[in-house]
């Protein structure tokens, strides 16, 4: 059996341990040394973009696009945010350069030398001064060779304006002025205070509504049987709309309660034995409350709120569930039972 390496040297160890930790020192500064070599680069290129500025900005100069290969080679060196830095400035000043050189190019700057084509045009139809003789220009050089750009199929001969002209008159036409009979003219219709009847603020009257069904509730009402309305979907979502005013102002809770636990309703809301056990019938319930005051606020309470999604499959299902044949709030007339006849203010 061999032993296990407790009986090492501690020197060789040592050594061993002070190799590496100079290996390290040396990788961390050829690192450094690197580093630097590669901010002084990026400072010489900088340099030199700022430093022929102008010449770069020539649209026939080629130079921008060299200095941005060399910033892509130095950028794959980039190892801090030193030298990352340097290279953000370096793309914005290359940026600011080609703006500036593609408005040039918009502007015609160097694309087209008028004195250059007209010289060349005159040499292809051989009108070059020769020997201070100046020879006519032949202009069907030019045709020929920009006939197949302009081959056309030829037109049909036509006469130089209309055979006959026909002045042609101007008709006026005066416009009789409308005359109204008096007697056809209706007189607006004359309101008095008794044909005016008062439209009534609809929300606060049936927010004051579903209050007062609540407060003839002896106990807590689960809160589907008392918004859902069997003959309505859309009156279910406005009782829920109303309900939600009461909840709002603290005078309506809403909890969650297990209907098989016999304790049901014994419970304080920060009452520790209040637990929900698996498979618990947690139903939620609706009461009147007193509304808090700002001492409540102050000791701790917090508003909750919640989103509803209510649709009428789940409706359908709603009312199917709690077998509702008959809503707790009552429906509502419709615009169309409201009586006509009638002005509303």
């Amino acid at each position: 059996m061999t032993k296990n390496r407790q009986d090492d040297d501690p020197m060789e160890m040592d050594q061993d341990g002070e190799r590496d930790e100079s290996l390290a020192d040396q990788r961390e500064e050829q690192r450094k040394i690197e580093a630097r070599v590669l901010r002084q680069e990026y400072r010489k290129l900088i340099s030199d973009t700022e430093a022929h500025r102008k010449e770069l900005m020539d649209p026939t100069n080629n130079g921008l696009l060299a200095n941005v290969d060399r910033a892509n080679r130095l950028y794959k060196k980039v190892e801090s945010t030193h030298e990352a830095t340097l290279d953000a400035k370096l793309l914005v000043m290359s940026a600011d350069l080609g703006m500036q050189k593609a408005k040039h190019l918009r502007m015609g700057q160097g694309g087209f030398d008028e004195t250059e084509y007209i010289s060349r045009l005159i040499g292809k139809m051989g009108g070059h001064d020769i020997d201070n003789d100046h020879r006519d220009m032949d202009w069907s050089k030019i045709g020929r060779a920009a006939i197949k750009w302009t081959r056309k199929v030829p037109s049909m001969d036509f006469m130089l304006g209309p055979m006959s002209v026909e002045h042609k008159s101007r008709t006026f036409t005066q416009r009789q002025r409308i005359v109204r009979d008096p007697n056809a003219m209706r007189k607006p219709q004359e309101l008095r205070e008794e044909d005016i009847a008062r439209q009534e603020n609809e929300t606060t009257k049936n927010v004051m509504q579903i209050a007062e069904i609540l407060e003839k509730c002896t106990d807590k009402v689960n809160l589907f049987e008392l918004v859902v309305n069997p003959e309505s979907f859309g009156q279910t979502i406005e009782n829920i709309f109303y309900l939600s005013f009461l909840v709002r102002d603290g005078k309506v809770s809403i909890t969650e309660e297990d209907m098989d636990d016999p304790n049901r309703g014994q419970y304080d809301d920060d009452d520790e034995e209040r637990e929900s056990r698996e498979g618990a019938n947690m139903q939620p319930m609706v009461e009147l409350t007193e509304p808090p005051t700002a001492e409540d606020y102050q000791d701790g309470l917090l508003k909750k709120q919640m989103v509803m999604d209510l649709d009428m499959a789940t409706w359908r299902k709603l009312i199917e569930a709690y077998d509702i044949r008959k809503t707790m709030i009552p429906t509502r007339r419709t615009k169309e039972n409201v009586e006509k006849g009638k002005w509303y203010g």
